[in-house]
C-alpha cells in the first residue's frame, strides 16, 4: 500500500480562511466608526455645584454656587429653573458666561433668569419672580456631553 502525498488543497483553504478573517476584522473596524464607538464623545466635567436658598437677600431667590472642580465654559452649559411639575426651559443668555470655582448664579426669576456674579460683574435679570413656599426644579446640563450636572428640587422660603 502506497500513500500519495497531495498538498494541493491546503493553500486554497488557508487562503479562504484568511480572507474571511480579514473581512470580519474590517467590518468590525468600520462598524466602530459608523456607530461612534471609537471614543470620540466628550467627557463630562467634574464639578461640585450647590443649590440653596439665598440667605443674603430679602428677596425670594436661589443661589447656585460652583464650589470646586472643572470650569464650565460659556456656551457649554444650560440652566433651567421652573416650578416643580413644569417642563424644563433652558436659558442660554446666562450660559454664555464661564462658571468657575467661586462663581455664583443668583436666581430670582424662572428660567428667563438670573445673574452670574463674578468679581462684581452681573449678568441679565428678566422673567417672572420666584414665589415664597414654592418648590423649583433646577437642572444644569453640560451640552457637549449631554450630562446632567444638577437635577434637584429646592423650596424658596
Amino acid at each position: 500500500m502506497r500513500f500519495v502525498k497531495s498538498e494541493e488543497a491546503v493553500s486554497p483553504v488557508i487562503g479562504v480562511i484568511l480572507m474571511v478573517a480579514i473581512t470580519v476584522i474590517l467590518a468590525a473596524v468600520i462598524a466602530a466608526f459608523v456607530f461612534n464607538m471609537g471614543g470620540g464623545a466628550e467627557k463630562a466635567p467634574t464639578s461640585s455645584i450647590v443649590v440653596a436658598n439665598n440667605p443674603d437677600t430679602t428677596e425670594y431667590d436661589l443661589k447656585i454656587s460652583h464650589k470646586g472642580g472643572d470650569l464650565l465654559k460659556g456656551g457649554d452649559w444650560k440652566l433651567s429653573v421652573v416650578a416643580v411639575g413644569d417642563a424644563p426651559q433652558f436659558n442660554n443668555s446666562v450660559s454664555g458666561s464661564d462658571l468657575s470655582v467661586g462663581n455664583q448664579i443668583v436666581v430670582n426669576t424662572t428660567t428667563t433668569i438670573a445673574s452670574i456674579i463674578t468679581n462684581s460683574t452681573v449678568g441679565p435679570v428678566v422673567g417672572s419672580g420666584l414665589a415664597s413656599n414654592t418648590k423649583y426644579d433646577i437642572k444644569l446640563v453640560h451640552v457637549p456631553s449631554n450630562a446632567m450636572l444638577i437635577d434637584t428640587v429646592v423650596e424658596v422660603r
